[in-house]
């Protein structure tokens, strides 16, 4: 068998799109699944222009599109009295970043790439259980559970949030948040009277929680994911997250929640955590991606999108420069800093949304006055995937809840 260029552990979506996007610039690469299949699990996806910008590149958008739903608007409402408090224009979105905003199921995407990788050749493999990883000479190699041993020039880390290359090579852990989210994807026909919106992404924001809904394949399905603090977790029960705790933090939200949280699955929930950001990716020919780099909370919705974004960008640097210590300083130099970014902002916006008091009526009164069309707090992630810092956006300015105390007169 002919040694990869890269390996790749990890096919998930970052890996398969990483997969991919080494391959159409004519490397060679195997993927390591550790499961028996290729295969997602979840409900929907957000992909915001930075992304869609990405696959319109590989020749994969056409695809996505009619595989997904886009979008009219994003409207955000109170989780209480269901008010509007802010909206995007997304079609007015899409003429200013040059790409649409789509929503997609999370399988559909994963199934995609998983397709795009199979055409263009990519070795995929799977029951490949990755235990080890070793810098080698010219390269890197990885060690299975089985003894076997892969080498190539390159290793590609993409092994999710509780990543083994990680756990060698940084010695962290991820971080509970104690929100737990509990999703439910379901036929469209089953919420038409409950007064939904068949064409936004709407997200409720509450005190210690929110909701979110909005359209899948073409329109047929509707997702729902309902995401709230657990105060077993707060109070260091194993137990927590549960549908008990579900019900009881969406007691007091408004009607349209109400209709939804019957529909939601309740045999699986999915405890949220992220990492602490980390400056350093690269260790020799080994490379941190996706989760495995910088898991975050899903505040911002951009989780999924880093991970392509990664394999894009380290791509570009790839095919430009054909000494891949080169390559990877230049992967280095500009992604860990801009996901920094993004886990950082992803926390806040977590705390945003879930203010509760005067902080929330504060809050509520900041969004209610603001202009659809104001792109100042988006433009610094949906703009442009920069392939050096030079090019990467400045950071929006926040606004402080406190209200500024009044100057005495003079």
């Amino acid at each position: 068998m002919r040694r990869p260029d890269v390996i790749v552990v990890g096919g998930g979506i970052g890996g398969l799109s990483a997969a991919f996007a080494l391959t159409r610039k004519g490397l060679h690469v195997r993927v390591l699944e550790r499961a028996g299949e290729f295969g997602e699990v979840g409900a929907g996806l957000q992909l915001a222009p930075n992304c869609t910008r990405i696959l319109d590149d590989y020749g994969l958008l056409d695809e996505a599109k009619k595989l997904g739903v886009l979008p009219a608007n994003m409207v955000m409402k109170d989780a209480l009295d269901g008010s509007v408090l802010t909206s995007v224009d997304l079609v007015d979105a899409n003429r200013r970043y040059g790409s649409p905003y789509l929503v997609i199921h999370r399988s559909d995407l994963h199934g995609l790439f998983l397709r795009a990788c199979r055409r263009v050749g990519v070795d995929l493999r799977t029951s490949q259980h990755v235990i080890a990883y070793e810098n080698a000479e010219s390269g890197a190699k990885v060690t299975l559970a089985d003894g076997a041993e892969h080498a190539a020039s390159l290793v590609l880390a993409a092994d999710g949030l509780h990543s083994t290359a990680r756990a060698a090579l940084v010695g962290d852990e991820p971080v509970n948040s104690a929100y737990v989210a509990y999703r439910g994807a379901v036929s469209i026909d089953k919420v038409r009277e409950n007064n939904v919106s068949e064409t936004d992404v709407v997200v409720y924001v509450g005190p210690r929680c929110h909701f979110v809904q909005y359209p899948l394949r073409g329109g047929e399905m509707f997702n729902q994911v309902a995401v709230f603090e657990s105060a077993k977790a707060r109070a260091g029960a194993e137990d927590w997250g549960t549908p008990d705790e579900l019900d009881a933090a969406f007691a007091h939200a408004t009607g349209n929640i109400q209709l939804g949280l019957p529909l939601m699955w309740r045999d699986r929930w999915w405890r949220m955590f992220d990492r602490e950001p980390i400056a350093t990716w690269v260790y020799g020919r080994i490379a941190l991606l996706g989760d495995a780099a910088h898991p975050p909370l899903q505040y911002i919705a951009q989780g999924a999108i880093m991970a392509i974004e990664d394999g894009y960008v380290l791509a570009e640097h790839l095919a430009a420069n054909p000494d891949v210590d080169g390559a990877l300083a230049a992967y280095q130099a500009v992604r860990p800093e801009h996901c920094r970014r993004v886990l950082t902002t992803s926390r806040a916006w977590g705390k945003l949304w879930h203010l509760d008091g005067e902080q929330r009526e504060r809050r509520n009164e900041i969004l209610r006055a603001r202009d659809r069309c104001d792109y100042s707090f988006i433009d610094w992630l949906y703009s442009t995937t920069a392939l050096t810092p030079a090019e990467e956006p400045e950071m929006f300015r926040p606004i402080p809840l406190e209200v500024p105390d009044p100057v005495p007169a003079s």
